[in-house]
């Protein structure tokens, strides 16, 4: 009953929607890796055959091509590492950005062995666009500069492009379950969960956990959508019923951020609440993506390791509250105050 107050139309919405793609460059070569390394499930090593939303294009374009460029959701121009020469690619940047002064422009240098060496991009050579560097012989070419740079450009809009490009989704699902886990750590210091007192206040208690729930719920839910699979909500709960309902995790979250264990302190309880969120995201994407279960050892590990960051962040945020509190003291303390018969005579 939780989980069914979510309204997620709109997320849906957003990745049933067109999401044409434009790959642009002067070698194939070139086109065709960076087409393959966005399209080629990380999981299983299957290549998702492109639709007719995504085209790879030689330049100079036409003018259909042109204008089929300039509503395109994101232009991407491949460079490979030993051109040279960049005139024709800087004059299509330009006829782009007058068609659409809109259009995100995303020029990806192909340098392998970039991973390992210092790069300062050219940006007066790519007025109007955005260049990153991308290493073509590392395991993971896209985490580096390209999954920083589409949080910036198109901000919560992660679910689309991990929906659509299968070889962004690890990086996708991991910022997703490190914001939930942030959210409802940060949640958990701001209401001050531990610091209620069960006997009379487990009514706030329960609210509270129902916010974190309901977090992780849409968490678990976009982690699907990102991992390709368009399901309805039902659809998730049937299949994540037996991946996360029978284990320890929802016992002993729910008992722990209800309050019911007296003398727990506000530092166990955000770790409880960081960590509960980290192992529902981490089991939600390892069935996404292997159709399988973790194990229970793999869940007593991943969920170890989850509560000993959750403490790390639990004290960096209870410093922050520290801080923040004892400057309003502070600023308090500075208030003139007159004497009581001063006072008195006032009034």
């Amino acid at each position: 009953s939780i989980v069914t107050e979510l309204d997620i139309n709109e997320l849906r919405g957003m990745v049933q929607a067109p999401f044409p793609l434009a790959i642009l460059g002067s070698e194939q070569d070139a086109r065709q890796w960076l087409a393959d390394a966005l399209y080629r499930d990380p999981y299983s090593q299957t290549l998702t055959p492109l639709g007719d939303q995504t085209t790879l294009l030689d330049l100079p374009l036409s003018p259909q091509e042109h204008r089929f460029v300039a509503q395109a959701r994101l232009a991407l121009l491949a460079i490979p590492s030993q051109q040279k020469v960049f005139t024709l690619e800087q004059t299509i940047i330009q006829e782009l950005r007058q068609l659409n002064p809109r259009l995100s422009i995303i020029v990806v240098q192909l340098r392998p062995g970039a991973s390992g060496e210092t790069y300062t991009p050219m940006l007066a050579r790519w007025q109007g666009a955005t260049e990153i560097v991308v290493d073509p012989i590392v395991a993971n070419p896209f985490d580096a500069e390209f999954i920083p740079l589409l949080k910036r450009l198109a901000p919560e809009q992660e679910v689309l492009f991990g929906y659509h490009l299968p070889g962004l989704r690890p990086a996708l699902v991991k910022q997703l379950i490190r914001q939930t886990c942030m959210t409802n750590a940060g949640y958990s210091a701001t209401t001050g969960i531990a610091e209620l007192v069960p006997l009379f206040l487990a009514p706030g208690n329960v609210a509270d956990f129902l916010v974190l729930t309901k977090n992780q719920a849409l968490m678990a839910y976009k982690i699907a959508l990102t991992m390709g699979h368009d399901i309805s909500l039902q659809e998730m709960l049937a299949e994540l019923a037996g991946v996360l309902g029978g284990g320890f995790l929802w016992r002993e979250t729910a008992r722990r951020l209800v309050g019911l264990v007296p003398g727990w302190g506000l530092i166990p309880k955000i770790a409880i609440a960081y960590a509960g969120t980290y192992i529902i995201g981490e089991a939600t994407h390892y069935w996404y993506a292997h159709q399988r279960k973790l194990t229970a050892e793999q869940m007593r590990v991943l969920y170890a390791r989850a509560l000993h960051e959750g403490k790390e962040v639990a004290m960096t945020l209870t410093d922050k509250i520290n801080v923040t509190n004892n400057q309003h003291t502070i600023r308090s303390l500075r208030r003139p105050s007159l004497p009581r018969k001063l006072r008195r005579n006032k009034k």
